[in-house]
């Protein structure tokens, strides 16, 4: 059966935009993370809530009618895995991890009889999980070798023959317990099913005996299979390994907190260390005397106190869900169907991404994959990679998630939680590994490039929700910011997706203008640079002063002069937005929050907002006081991690901004006079309080680099002026040099009469990309600020106020105001 015919008997366009409904929710947002969480769809959620309000469901160790319920589950789960409760057993769990845990805490390695002792081993995979490397601390407690296998090595032991062993081995052996999975959660290749009783016959006992480990042991196979049954048909009636972890909320996206443990029933009696016991997993306990006995039904015992009954019902839900929306179309199963789906989403992500190469003819994608897609049976639908410029540097990744956040597209960067095989794609050794944690590169850090090497890579993973469309977005992402090329669809004659209105096609305009740079400019070799415009005097003037009252919001310009405050200027980022949650809502969320105009009247001691078709709306500067004694409501909620008090400004506002961004139940807040707010000490030590910006009281710009920037985009679409350009960095202070980018060189500045001390250049994300004063988003400024400064994404400076020059007692700045900056001390910048 040819590959076309084999994909279009995958998903048909109409299964596919009955799936698509489900999601509705998602817009414009392209998610491809489905191997970190599957998405829910909408469907699922109304059947689970019409399930909890027509029924009464109570504590199964209550209610029969609840018990036998969890039973059905149990049976139904087992069925999904073709299996049933005379093979397997269930024990639910939070999740793949505490699945793992659970059975090494429990896990008999060694024997103590009379006729000696035995000790055995914990193997593992270097490509495990961080929740299978943290196994290790487990079995070292337990005095066992614990022996890590290569990805290489573990694949040619496996495939090595040994005869079936002539029995059972005695029980005063040892018992060596081998964890891998099923699939890495890395790149998506899978690991042979087929292998694990070759494992359990010692085929890996000539690689143990390299280690002077004891091999005369009874193998048993922990799976890993939390990154393989999400997309993949885990058949128990032909695979058998010994243990299976996974978490449900990675299959169905809901419930999370929810896994299992599946243990086959012949190797149950290994799992007889567990020490502590809950309500429900013993037959008798006495409270004055330390005796108890566990229950003899293995998942009675395991499953410590009242179990999250309600989560586990909605797994019914979850699979009558799977039923609906897939076809059985490969070998009668939706597993099946999910398999193939993905990996041809993937197969065409792969080959597109390699094929992708710069003007001068180098490749731009480093792809970090154990297989080339040729065959489904090894490789799922996950693709890992890293891009690469023009002159062969990395991109790091930190800026591909910043540029694909701006064209809202989902992916995972970093190393996974999987240090081994991110290791062996990068070609890291250990000693790199902690040199670069010295280097004060952490996991999950933004520490994305360390001498010019990637730390980490790029994750995309399908779900049966996704389609063509999701990998020609991502491509087309690709493309315009890195790759400088015009992006060609692929002609597929595959016909099991149909391209939905999600996916936006490249515009006429784009492409057109793309081919004529192409045509006529010899750009990708040096760029045109626009005439700056010196000034006429050597002089650096203050042009403008800017504040911005909630945050998030549009600017306030001040015409003449502003007082600065112990946080900055005085009403500067005082307010924010916040959602029902408490979360602060900014313009990462909704664009149109620039479009929100605030207006500080000194004189009449009023917030004026003012958005575009709307009655204006007020409040009072300061928290209405009741009966002179008693304030507005008061709330705390978090800005960069800090805890903020404020008060609540009322109904009327709330409703007024809620209708003008289309998002129900916002208030707006107003930072408490009394919440003091570090800033983060700076390299002398000091700390300014802060309002309720991010880093640092005030944000300079220099309009002179946002000439020399605007110059070096070459993206035709792209048509903003200097002065809306320079609107989107959001700055207080807004100078204009005739030198571009001195200003990262300063160390102090006196602007009038007041002197500044620069705290370090601001480090950019996607809003930039917004309009402020339209609310669109663009794909520049990001991309050229991250090609011009090799992937470091920083623009302007950060300053805090030092005080006023010469015992000045004004402490009011103003517009037009010389401003002279210094590189060190003494000497200033001419």
């Amino acid at each position: 059966m040819s590959e076309t015919t084999t994909l279009s008997r995958v998903i048909d366009s109409e299964q596919m935009q009955a799936i698509t409904s489900e999601f509705n929710r998602l817009g414009e947002r392209c998610y491809l993370e489905h191997a970190g969480a599957a998405l829910y769809p909408q469907s699922l959620l109304q059947h689970v809530h019409e399930d909890l309000l027509n029924n009464v469901y109570m504590n199964p160790h209550t209610d029969k009618y609840t018990r036998d319920c969890i039973e059905q589950i149990r049976c139904l789960v087992l069925n999904h895995f073709h299996t049933d409760p005379s093979k397997y057993s269930i024990i639910f769990t939070s999740g793949a991890t505490q699945s793992l845990k659970l059975t090494v805490e429990s896990f008999e390695f060694s024997s103590n009889t009379e006729e000696g002792f035995e000790c055995g081993s914990f193997v593992y995979l270097n490509e495990n999980h961080t929740s299978v490397l943290g196994l290790r601390e487990i079995a070292e407690d337990k005095n066992v070798d614990v022996i890590n296998i290569s990805h290489d090595n573990f694949l040619k032991s496996i495939k090595q023959n040994h005869p079936a062993p002539s029995g059972q081995k005695s029980k005063t052996d040892g018992n060596i317990l081998l964890a891998y999975p099923a699939k890495s959660n890395f790149n998506g290749f899978k690991y042979p099913l087929d292998c694990i009783q070759n494992i359990k016959n010692g085929c890996l006992n000539r690689y143990l005996m390299k280690h002077l480990c004891k091999v005369n042991c009874n193998w048993y196979v922990l799976l890993d299979a939390a990154a393989y049954v999400p997309t993949n048909n885990l058949d128990l009636s032909i695979t058998q390994p010994d243990f299976v972890c996974l978490s449900f909320y990675k299959i169905f996206g809901y419930p999370t907190g929810l896994g299992a443990l599946l243990v086959k029933n012949t190797s149950a009696d290994v799992l007889c260390k567990k020490r502590y016991f809950g309500g429900g997993t013993v037959d008798i306990v006495i409270s004055g005397e330390n005796f108890h006995i566990k229950r003899k039904i293995l998942h009675e015992r395991m499953e410590d106190g009242t179990l999250p009954f309600l989560s586990i019902l909605a797994l019914k839900h979850c699979f009558d869900m799977l039923h609906r929306l897939i076809p059985k179309t490969i070998n009668n199963h939706i597993m099946d169907t999910i398999s193939h789906h993905t990996f041809y989403l993937a197969k065409d992500l792969y080959n597109q991404l390699n094929e992708l190469h710069h003007p001068n003819g180098k490749k731009a994608v480093v792809l970090y994959m154990d297989s080339d897609f040729s065959d489904i049976k090894i490789q799922g639908g996950i693709v890992t990679f890293n891009l690469l410029r023009e002159d062969g540097s990395f991109v790091g990744f930190m800026e591909f998630q910043n540029m694909a956040d701006l064209f809202n597209i989902n992916v995972r960067t970093g190393c996974f939680c999987n240090s081994g095989s991110c290791q062996r794609h990068l070609n890291t050794s250990n000693r790199e590994m902690k040199e670069m944690y010295k280097a004060g590169h952490k996991c999950g850090d933004e520490i994305d490039l360390i001498n010019g090497n990637p730390t980490g890579a790029i994750r995309v993973s399908f779900g049966y929700y996704n389609t063509f469309n999701d990998v020609d977005k991502l491509v087309l992402m690709v493309c315009r910011c890195f790759v400088r090329t015009v992006f060609k669809k692929p002609k597929r004659t595959m016909t099991c997706l149909q391209e939905l209105s999600v996916y936006k096609p490249v515009k006429k305009a784009y492409k057109e203008g793309m081919i004529k740079l192409l045509n006529e400019r010899s750009y990708f070799n040096g760029y045109d640079i626009l005439p700056e415009t010196p000034l006429e005097s050597s002089d650096i003037i203050l042009d403008e002063i800017a504040i911005f009252p909630i945050k998030s919001c549009g600017a306030f310009k001040i015409k003449t002069s502003w007082k600065i405050g112990l946080k900055g200027f005085e009403y500067d980022r005082e307010w924010m937005i916040i959602r029902e949650n408490g979360v602060c809502l900014t313009q990462k969320q909704s664009t149109q929050m620039c479009m929100i105009k605030p207006e500080i009247d000194l004189k009449r001691k009023l917030l004026i907002l003012h958005f575009k078709g709307k009655p204006s709306i007020s409040v009072p500067l300061e928290p209405i006081i009741e009966n002179k004694t008693k304030f507005a409501s008061m709330c705390t909620s978090k800005v960069c991690m800090d805890m903020v008090k404020g008060y609540d400004c009322g109904d009327d506002v709330s409703d007024w901004i809620s209708n003008a961004l289309g998002i129900s139940f916002l208030r707006l807040i107003k930072q408490s006079s009394t919440d003091v707010r570090p800033q983060k000490k700076n390299a002398d030590g000091e700390q300014k309080l802060l309002s309720l910006c991010n880093q640092a009281q005030f944000l300079l710009i220099n309009k002179a680099s946002v000439r020399w920037l605007h110059g070096r985009i070459k993206d035709p679409m792209f048509s903003a002026t200097v002065d809306n350009l320079t609107d989107r960095f959001r700055g207080n202070l807004i100078i204009d040099r005739a030198v571009e980018l001195t200003e990262r060189e300063w160390h102090r500045i006196i602007i009038g009469k007041h002197e500044f001390k620069v705290d370090g250049p601001c480090q950019r994300c996607h809003m930039i990309c917004i309009d402020q004063q339209t609310g669109e988003k663009t794909a520049e400024p990001l991309r050229t600020i991250s090609e011009q400064f090799a992937g470091k994404m920083r623009f302007g400076i950060y300053l805090s106020y030092v005080g006023p020059v010469n015992g000045m007692k004004d402490k009011a700045l103003k517009v037009n105001s010389i401003v002279k900056p210094m590189i060190n001390e003494d000497d200033i910048s001419r």
